[in-house]
């Protein structure tokens, strides 16, 4: 009973210093960039974008890797734009895809990332090369949504929780 107690106490603390020695990320700290330079356009109209994520905090962050297929899914990141006319993307009947610790992406301190947001994926088609008002977004900070739980799954949770906490976004970006 004792060697229970003791193990017990012991497991209590260890949870209290692994909070205490956890630091909160300042989010002046993480930047998001929109690498213009880099845009592919594809033959559907769609577009990719690429983005850099910059962690000059000094420790590590979790953040989860864009969407690489299409369905309904966990996903963090949201891209917002004007253009001449943007095509509408059909809505088709999406099949579930969970997330799991694979989809995890570590940024390590002082380093950074380049990442592809697929067009077909973020509903990012225009009739013109020009796109104006680029605004990528990345946001941990909110909970999920009730409805997003019951598709996808109470489990996806644990995925979030490993996460970083973390709302960036880039300046606005032109990209001819």
């Amino acid at each position: 009973m004792k060697t229970i107690k003791l193990m017990f106490c012991l497991l209590i603390f260890t949870s209290f210093t692994i909070q205490k020695n956890k630091k909160k990320i300042d989010n002046k700290d993480i930047t998001l960039e929109v690498k213009a330079e880099k845009t592919e356009y594809n033959s559907n109209g769609s577009i990719n974008l690429y983005i850099v994520i910059k962690n000059n905090s000094d420790q590590d962050i979790t953040i989860l890797q864009p969407s690489n297929k299409y369905g309904f899914q966990m996903d963090f990141f949201r891209v917002e734009y004007e253009c001449e006319v943007q095509y509408p993307f059909e809505t088709t009947q999406a099949r579930v895809i969970k997330k799991t610790e694979t989809d995890i992406i570590t940024i390590k301190s002082k380093s950074e990332i380049e990442l592809i947001l697929k067009g077909n994926l973020y509903n990012v088609k225009c009739n013109k090369p020009k796109i104006t008002e680029v605004i990528v977004t990345y946001d941990t900070t909110k909970e999920l949504s009730e409805r997003i739980i019951s598709k996808i799954g109470v489990e996806e949770n644990k995925i979030k929780e490993k996460l970083t906490k973390l709302k960036i976004e880039n300046n606005e970006t032109t990209i001819e």
